[in-house]
């Protein structure tokens, strides 16, 4: 898929599930239940044990069915096994400006990570196709997500780090074009304790919100 489809499912989808797991098996039974619960887009971060491995795995199992990144890139190196892998979307945790440029060469979207005005505005200008606000909940909240974007409104913010199905709405009435999330929807107990049915049902409780969320902004 080209870096702007990737990036406009991304969009439709409203959120990214970020998965931290201590197992790849694990990791496919929760892709698919959050495709079960109609968010078909994973984040598997680096995290994971057998990280790029599993994206492999991950790819070959659901193919077109999923909108598949890599998070927690933080090297050049990390990012083109992530892609040869099957990833279709990279994400940083921090300013990695190298891995924005890597991402561009190789036409493939990425979300790349900043906190401070001055770091949103560098990771934008240098490619990203949106910028992950992280950790967002310990800077204020959507509280700070609207204090950034308003003057620079021209720059796709995602919201990640504390973002949880109540506050939702809040992100999105903020600025947020979507959002990450991850311990409110992949619960790391649920999965590791393999109630991945758990996960389905949040999964089509946050579909739901996105879909109130947005359309009380346009009423």
């Amino acid at each position: 898929m080209e870096r702007q489809s990737v990036f406009h499912s991304l969009k439709n989808a409203g959120i990214v599930p970020v998965i931290r797991s201590s197992s790849s098996a694990k990791v496919l039974r929760i892709v698919e239940a959050l495709i079960k619960g109609g968010i078909p887009v994973a984040e598997v971060t680096m995290t994971v044990p057998r990280a790029i491995k599993t994206i492999e795995e991950c790819a070959n199992e659901f193919g077109t069915a999923l909108t598949l990144g890599a998070g927690t890139v933080i090297d050049e190196a990390t990012c083109t096994r992530a892609i040869e892998a099957g990833s279709q979307f990279i994400v940083t945790p921090t300013v990695r400006i190298e891995v924005v440029k890597t991402c561009k060469e190789k036409n493939t979207c990425v979300i790349g990570g900043a906190l401070t005005p001055s770091e949103i505005l560098a990771v934008w200008e240098a490619g990203a196709d949106a910028v992950k606000v992280f950790p967002v909940k310990a800077m204020g909240g959507a509280a700070y997500l609207r204090m950034v974007s308003e003057p620079m409104p021209s720059i796709p913010l995602v919201p990640t780090g504390g973002v949880t199905l109540e506050t939702l709405e809040e992100y999105f009435r903020a600025g947020a074009v979507l959002v990450g999330a991850g311990g409110d929807l992949v619960n790391k107990k649920k999965a590791e304790a393999g109630d991945f049915a758990w996960i389905t049902e949040r999964s089509r409780q946050y579909v739901a919100a996105i879909r109130n969320a947005r359309s009380s902004l346009h009423s």
